[in-house]
């Protein structure tokens, strides 16, 4: 069983494609309309934290800096 650690999730997108990764939007109902909230992932393959969601999921070890909305600037 995989275990992911749940704070590096983005609370505000889709837990489905950041668990499940990119695969995840293949029969998703959701994709293509308002209500997708894998939007923003599908398109940089990162989430709003900075991790990279792959094909399988988020992975923890690729984390950019740069693509972390959640960081404050001092």
């Amino acid at each position: 069983m995989r275990k992911i650690d749940t704070s590096i999730l983005s609370d505000d997108e889709c837990w489905g494609v950041q668990i499940n990764g990119l695969i995840h939007c293949q029969n998703c109902k959701w994709i293509g309309i308002s209500a997708c909230e894998g939007k923003n992932i599908r398109l940089t393959n990162y989430n709003s934290k900075g991790y990279r969601i792959g094909e399988v999921g988020v992975i923890p070890e690729d984390h950019d800096p740069e693509s972390d909305e959640t960081a404050t600037i001092n």
